[in-house]
């Protein structure tokens, strides 16, 4: 466990530290709970793209364009 200093607004430092209390979590565990939950809810997935079809390219697939693929990859 690594030991830091945060500096928090008063007011989201208020909100946490009531999350805190209405949990009897003591803040740091309150805090590193809410970090962990996010980050858990925002790790990206695995983008699945089909690149070839039977034993083609899957139309409009052009691998040497890089940006085209990142664009295909997220989904535009």
């Amino acid at each position: 466990m690594h030991r830091t200093t945060i500096n928090l607004d008063e007011a989201i430092y208020r909100r946490v530290s009531r999350l805190a209390h209405s949990r009897n979590k003591s803040l740091a565990r309150t805090i590193e709970d809410l970090l962990r939950a996010s980050l858990n809810k925002h790790t990206p997935s695995v983008a699945k793209l089909a690149l070839h079809r039977d034993n083609g390219a899957q139309a409009g697939v052009d691998i040497a364009d890089r940006d085209r693929l990142y664009d295909l990859m997220d989904g535009r």
